[in-house]
């Protein structure tokens, strides 16, 4: 029998970004009976998103493999790339390797969704535009390649809708993939009931209750606190950029704990101010296709993520069939 060129995840939370996934990566690698990638992001799979420029192991075998623990003898192997569900290579690359390979999915209404993109955006300094109104109207001119904002490393990040449009996404993957070997889980569940949606999760993966009761909020919105310091770190003047992109990766993988403290230091909590009606709305009309899709996919009823104003009060999917599993 000849042994798998890449061996290690046997599962992967796949997306969406902007969906609590963090969250629950950081929950899952505390279980003791999972080994989680030590960057929970590699992107490895998804050949058709080029890699960060300071992220050479994106497609080495050998740098994808010392991501996880040497020979691993968890019943779970995880890692968490999210734009493994927007992507056309990800998942078949993953089942040539591992047809058994399972997959978490967190979903968010993409009205809630597309605007978190965006902040991300910010943080990450690929996005120039403020206000997101003013860069979801520049997705045409952007796709083309135009108005791309100076820096800007990933270009395709800045696609908001095709990565808020989760139904397509979804039915792609259920064309792949089992459904019993999907686990698709609400994201406005996991905000009200952390607790029961890490337990089902566990039941998923078949893993034993770890007892955590405690289930912080993680990667909520949030700014940078000095972002001119941040723009000469991720997008240095072109004769420095070679040598702070590998001061940078070195100091990512070492994880210093000043580095650290610096890092979170940076980071500022924020609330995002809410959208106007008139572009709730426009999105509304813009998602409702693809809300829909989702609902006959799934069976669930997703009514409430087209209101005119956002809601919070469902705990958890309202199923349309009760024999159609959430």
């Amino acid at each position: 029998m000849s042994r798998l060129p890449l061996l290690p995840a046997n599962t992967f939370l796949i997306g969406a970004p902007k969906s609590g996934t963090t969250a629950l990566a950081s929950w899952l690698a505390a279980h003791p009976q999972v080994c989680f990638s030590s960057r929970k992001e590699p992107g490895y799979f998804a050949r058709d998103f080029p890699p960060h420029a300071d992220i050479q192991a994106h497609f080495d075998p050998d740098r994808y493999r010392a991501l996880f623990a040497p020979e691993p003898q968890h019943r779970v192997i995880a890692e968490g790339s999210t734009n493994y569900l927007l992507s056309a290579d990800a998942v078949p690359a993953i089942l040539a390797l591992n047809p058994n390979a399972r997959f978490i999915v967190s979903l968010r209404n993409p009205l809630e969704l597309a605007p978190a993109l965006h902040m991300q955006q910010r943080y990450m300094l690929n996005e120039d535009q403020a206000d997101f109104a003013d860069a979801w109207r520049l997705q045409v001119p952007r796709a083309r390649g135009e108005q791309i904002p100076a820096g800007c490393r990933q270009p395709r990040f800045l696609q908001y809708a095709a990565f808020a449009r989760t139904g397509e996404q979804i039915e792609r993957l259920l064309t792949l993939v089992p459904r019993s070997s999907v686990h698709i889980i609400r994201f406005d569940a996991l905000r009200a009931d952390p607790g029961a949606v890490y337990r089902q999760t566990l039941t998923f993966l078949g893993l034993d209750d770890d007892g955590r009761n405690d289930f912080p909020v993680v990667n909520g919105a949030h700014r940078r606190r000095y972002p001119d310091l941040a723009r000469l770190l991720l997008n240095p003047p072109a004769p420095l950029r070679a040598p702070l992109w590998r001061l940078r990766k070195t100091l990512r993988s070492a994880r210093l704990p000043l580095v650290e403290a610096l890092r979170e230091r940076q980071r500022q909590d924020m609330v995002r101010e809410p959208l106007s009606p008139a572009l709730r709305a426009e999105l509304a009309r813009h998602f409702a296709d693809d809300i829909r899709l989702l609902e006959r996919l799934l069976g669930w009823d997703l009514s409430d993520w087209l209101q005119a104003e956002p809601t919070r009060s469902s705990t958890s999917p309202r199923l349309i069939d009760q024999r159609i599993g959430a």
